[in-house]
């Protein structure tokens, strides 16, 4: 069991480091797009057909990947304002269960139908004829499947919440 979880840590840490370099990388990327773009205007010597559709693909890539590490850290928006009042007690721990299962259906529900999306995707961009949509589009499912994993792992931790807090005080 231990060799399991210490397994599923080393992959998680290697997820979290890949995403937080893919953001990195995007991030520059689109920052050196944006100050090409704007010296290639003043001294016109390239022109960047392309940068509008490559600022969109990595611009996406940021805000999934970036989503799917919020979620990993649980530093998104999550709904804790009541369960936090009625921490430790039953009703905390059945908010906080209820929660998490609408939080991985949401994010089952975006990886599904993120992947019906890039099956779906046959067309090519319009500047970059190489590359097609569905590439542009395959973070989605990817980052809502480790979304909806980071889900099921906080879902198992809601269940192990205990029933009412030692020592603490309910607001």
């Amino acid at each position: 069991m231990n060799t399991v979880l210490n397994l599923l840590k080393s992959i998680d840490a290697i997820v979290s480091k890949v995403t937080r370099l893919i953001c990195i990388v995007s991030m520059m990327i689109i920052f050196v797009m944006f100050l090409l773009n704007v010296f290639v205007r003043f001294v016109p010597i390239y022109n960047f057909t392309q940068t509008d559709e490559w600022t969109q693909l990595f611009l996406v890539w940021v805000i999934f990947f970036g989503a799917q590490e919020l979620v990993r850290t649980r530093g998104h928006f999550i709904v804790d304002v009541i369960t936090d009042r009625i921490v430790g007690t039953p009703a905390g721990k059945i908010c906080r269960i209820i929660s998490t299962i609408i939080e991985a259906i949401m994010y089952a529900t975006i990886c599904y139908y993120g992947f019906v999306l890039v099956m779906r995707a046959q067309s090519y961009m319009l500047t970059i004829t190489w590359l097609q949509k569905k590439y542009f589009y395959m973070v989605i499912p990817v980052s809502a499947f480790f979304m909806t994993c980071y889900s099921i792992r906080d879902i198992v931790q809601a269940f192990k919440l205990p029933w009412r807090a030692e020592n603490k005080t309910v607001l």
